[in-house]
């Protein structure tokens, strides 16, 4: 599809700080006068939160790899397609709360799938959406879970180990890597402000460029506000 607004993701590992930033990203855009739309994955709607609970629910820890990833596409395909793309081509700016690169990272550098697999499932669960710009907040791994006071005892994926994690974290640094154009990577153990400028400056920048593709009669530039 054409998009006619904004894809923004927050991405990296437990403890990154991505709903932090995520909500001061909602905050930022209120004062800036911008119309968003704001969800996580998974979840955003009534299936997809269920599918979410499921994912975490201890009960099933002993699900199959690909179990897993089936479940994630299927929330994705249908916050997707109820929410995401209405509110793109709205014009709005949509805030994602992790995408499809988490589950690249984690179902093919974590659980193991084979990557192109998971990435070809992913874009027909997406209907081939690709963000214009993905927030990558690293944090190294040994410091992840401090950061939240330990693994969440409750959450299945936590609970999957120290070497399931730093796979985790070397997923991300390789897509980053890949990636140089969408990616922006920032080290989520700066202070919490240095980081949200260097999202904002990353952000400010996309808009304008995208903006100067649609002529005259675009929204305002950010250095007109």
């Amino acid at each position: 599809m054409t998009k006619k607004g904004m894809l923004i993701t927050f991405e990296g590992g437990e403890g990154a700080g991505k709903t932090t930033h995520a909500e001061l990203f909602k905050n930022y855009l209120t004062q800036k006068g911008l119309s968003f739309f704001a969800t996580r994955e998974p979840g955003g709607t009534d299936f997809s939160e269920a599918v979410r609970a499921l994912t975490k629910d201890m009960r099933f820890q002993d699900k199959s790899s690909l179990s897993e990833l089936f479940l994630f596409e299927a929330a994705r395909a249908d916050i997707v397609e109820k929410r995401i793309i209405p509110a793109l081509k709205e014009g709005k700016i949509v805030i994602m709360d992790r995408f499809y690169d988490s589950t690249t990272v984690y179902q093919s550098f974590g659980r193991g799938l084979n990557r192109a697999d998971v990435e070809n499932f992913n874009k027909a669960a997406s209907q081939g959406l690709v963000p214009d710009l993905t927030i990558y907040l690293k944090v190294p791994q040994q410091d992840a879970f401090a950061r939240k006071g330990g693994a969440d005892k409750n959450d299945a994926i936590e609970q999957s180990g120290a070497d399931f994690h730093e796979r985790i974290r070397k997923g991300f640094d390789i897509l980053a890597k890949e990636n140089p154009d969408r990616f922006l990577v920032v080290d989520s153990t700066l202070p919490i402000a240095e980081v949200f400028k260097q999202i904002t400056t990353a952000f400010e920048q996309k808009y304008n460029e995208k903006n100067s593709k649609k002529g005259k009669n675009c929204e305002r530039e950010f250095t007109k506000f």
